[in-house]
């Protein structure tokens, strides 16, 4: 089990790059601090945390189902997925109407949970994929600019299958050989790893607890 103390330390890490996320973003919502969310660092911050949690699933998918695809594994998980996705669409369409959250990271991670699973024992394929999402991305320009404009609403959390499913795909195509780099499991960091094994509940009980705390500050300093 040694071997998968990396992969729940990279989740870790990225429930902890959530968390200071919301955290700030929380904050300015509010009207504690002014801040610029829509270029520079705190527009690529988020956009890299999406991309650590979906690598994650790509290179948790290898070591799931590298023998053989378990649908019975796939099942269990997608109906928790599916259900916490459920929970963020309808929390944030009561709090955030106008902004809610339809194609989020969750929701990307439980369409791409499904569609990799049968790519794992495929992995010339999965490369072929990958490069075709990333040469329509970049070289034809269907990018998730030209997804958005299909929708044509605003979301909190937009990160849609296509073209995100690339970063699963580069997760499971680089989980056979990153997973023998022994030096990658050398060091065991217990806070990250315990963030890492709970990724899922701490993903779904922040936000709420975060907001709920600054809510009830910002009621007692007053306007």
């Amino acid at each position: 089990m040694n071997r998968f103390f990396f992969l729940d330390q990279l989740r870790g890490l990225a429930v902890v790059w959530m968390v200071i996320f919301h955290f700030t973003y929380d904050l300015k919502v509010l009207g504690f601090i002014q801040l610029d969310m829509s270029s520079g660092f705190w527009y690529a911050f988020p956009r890299v945390i999406a991309f650590t949690f979906l690598f994650c699933v790509g290179f948790s998918s290898y070591f799931v189902h590298k023998k053989a695809v378990r649908w019975d594994f796939v099942r269990k998980r997608s109906l928790v997925l599916g259900v916490s996705a459920l929970v963020i669409s309808v929390s944030t369409y009561i709090m955030f109407p106008s902004q809610w959250i339809f194609l989020g990271t969750l929701h990307c991670i439980f369409l791409g949970s499904i569609l990799v699973a049968p790519l794992v024992r495929y992995p010339r394929l999965s490369w072929g994929l990958m490069f075709v999402i990333l040469f329509l991305q970049y070289v034809l320009d269907y990018d998730i600019k030209w997804v958005s404009s299909l929708f044509n609403r605003p979301s909190m959390d937009f990160i849609p299958i296509y073209p995100w499913f690339w970063a699963i795909l580069l997760g499971l195509n680089l989980a056979p050989y990153l997973s023998r780099r022994d030096y990658l499991n050398r060091f065991k960091i217990t806070v990250f790893h315990f963030l890492g094994t709970h990724s899922l509940k701490i993903y779904l009980l922040h936000q709420p607890l975060i907001f709920g705390i600054l809510v009830l500050i910002k009621r007692v300093l007053g306007p």
